[in-house]
């Protein structure tokens, strides 16, 4: 091969390397065999797997494979394999929650108090936990390894969660199905595929692997909405399906989704509370996409929790650990990630405070909460855990507090029982509340107080004490919090043993102002405060 005199010896040596890469890679395509198929038949390849659902080996879950047959667990690529040529995108996805779905402590108990100590768990328990890990273990579901005597190893592929082929190679989604209804084309694809392959024909993977550009399903809440609905089947309990989570629903019918905002415009943004604040003003949202998928866990993101609490929340450290990336390194990378989910939260909500006199001529504080940034409801999810609350404290010129509602016991890890709330009460068939998250037995539910819809607001009346003259400040806040603390019992039942952890919550929004009750109304009138409210 000549080259002409004006290419230097270092540019004529990379030529000779790239050409010859490109004969390699060509060769290969053409003369070595396409990989084997990594169709799995559940009857003949899992001889203990359990079917009790009849020949649907995913159900009750919803999650599908494009030849309805399972996969092999030795063929599926790691996240850490991904990141060997996609670090940017490795790092901030293994900072998620989604890379721990499965692994998550707070999680791994409650389904295993679910599937094995429930009373619906009394048949067929293991199976029935294909409902939950259909979402939180999609490859361990459609691999087998969901059963009473798994064949499957746990490999680093099938503990990494919500992993990134889960994703790239979903093809089909009934998100008002929910319970993980996606259909995956991984026994379709080419994983075998040598690195100088994917650099000969880098377009052939970008489709392999479902680039937005040639996948639109990517871009669609539609992707999202196939887990984050969740319905429980007759098949695990009950005489009626049973919803328990419906945010791709309340996206649905929300103006962010009139005005074509998809989830992943928010929660996959570089910055997602910078996205949110852009869109609340009209605004053009900044471009970029992120992989740290920022939602409302501020617990499993953080860092600077005592001890080594968030790696044992965690399930253990992550993979890559030493050897794609230090210890310091990942940290960082988590501290990020927690700030964006603290940041978003705090674009959700607003609070905006009035007082004066009630009809009985009685000092009354009206607090309205409008869900400003959230394009579903406030709060989402499953709500019998992820709850908010206010709370209201009135302190007069000394400091002293003369009315409070809404305190949260630090040492108890309560909140004040009387305080409002925003949260979905779920009853076993004897009428006992439930805390844990049984769903598999849950047989009626309560709201107290709706949630709040998309670009809504709702208003919260306070009959406030009798107040002397004078000066007063009033502070609201708007708590968000992750899970009741009773659902840590499921550690003594089903992890580690107890656990002396307080789930902290998550001031969203404040507002504050003074108000003035004039002497000759005193001691009933309370009069609209002088001050503006503090931000």
């Amino acid at each position: 091969m000549k080259f002409p005199n004006k290419l230097s010896p270092p540019l004529q040596h990379l030529l000779l390397i790239a050409g010859a890469t490109l004969v390699a890679a060509l060769a290969a395509a053409l003369l070595l065999p396409a990989p084997d198929s990594l169709a799995v038949d559940a009857r003949k390849g899992l001889p203990f797997y359990d079917l009790p659902f009849g020949d649907n080996p995913f159900a009750p879950g919803e999650l599908r494979t494009t030849d309805r047959t399972m996969i092999d667990w030795r063929g599926v690529p790691s996240a850490r394999s991904c990141g060997e040529c996609h670090k940017q995108e490795f790092m901030e996805w293994v900072t998620s929650v989604h890379a721990v779905s499965d692994e998550d402590m707070i999680y791994a108990t409650t389904v295993r108090e679910n599937t094995a100590a429930s009373k619906a768990a009394a048949a067929h328990g293991a199976a029935k936990g294909r409902w939950c890990e259909s979402c939180h273990n999609p490859l361990g579901t459609l691999s087998g390894a969901v059963t009473d005597f798994p064949s499957v190893p746990r490999t680093e592929t099938m503990e990494e969660g919500v992993t990134c082929v889960v994703c790239h190679t979903a093809v089909h989604a009934e998100p008002l199905a929910g319970n993980g209804a996606l259909t995956s084309k991984l026994n379709q694809i080419f994983r075998h595929l040598h690195p100088a392959l994917i650099m000969a024909a880098p377009s052939r993977h970008a489709r392999d692997m479902q680039a937005r550009r040639d996948a639109p399903l990517m871009g669609s809440s539609a992707l999202c909405g196939s887990c984050h609905t969740e319905i429980r089947p007759t098949t695990v309990n009950g005489q009626e399906p049973m919803n328990f989570q419906d945010t791709y629903d309340e996206w649905r019918r929300s103006p962010w989704a009139e005005q074509g905002v998809q989830c992943q415009d928010c929660h996959m943004a570089r910055d997602p509370a910078a996205a949110v604040a852009a869109l609340k003003r009209g605004e053009q949202r900044p471009r970029g996409v992120s992989h740290r998928l920022s939602g409302n866990n501020y617990l499993l993101a953080n860092p600077d929790l005592p001890g080594n609490l968030m790696t044992t929340l965690r399930g253990g450290p992550p993979g890559g650990l030493n050897r794609m990336f230090s210890r310091q390194e990942y940290a960082d990378e988590q501290r990020r990630t927690h700030q964006q989910i603290v940041a978003l939260l705090r674009e959700a909500a607003e609070l905006r405070l009035d007082n004066g006199l009630d009809r009985d001529n009685r000092p009354r504080l009206s607090v309205t909460v409008a869900n400003v940034g959230a394009g579903h409801a406030l709060p989402t999810g499953p709500l019998d855990h992820r709850y908010m609350w206010l709370e209201v404290e009135i302190t007069d010129e000394r400091g002293r507090k003369v009315f409070h509602s809404g305190a949260f016991d630090g040492r108890k890890g309560e909140e004040d029982p009387q305080a409002v709330r925003w949260v979905k009460e779920m009853y076993d068939a004897e009428g006992r509340r439930d805390l844990r998250h049984l769903l598999f037995d849950t047989e009626r539910l309560h709201y107290p107080r709706k949630p709040i819809p998309a670009g809504a607001s709702q208003r919260i009346d306070y009959a406030l004490p009798a107040l002397p003259a004078g000066r007063y400040s009033v502070r609201t806040r708007l708590w968000y919090r992750l899970a009741f603390q009773d659902i840590l019992k499921n550690f003594e039942s089903q992890g580690p043993g107890k656990v002396d952890v307080i789930i902290p919550p998550l001031a969203i929004a404040e507002a504050g102002h003074d108000f003035v009750v004039p002497a000759r109304s005193a001691p009933g009138a309370a009069k609209r405060g002088a001050g503006k409210e503090k931000p």
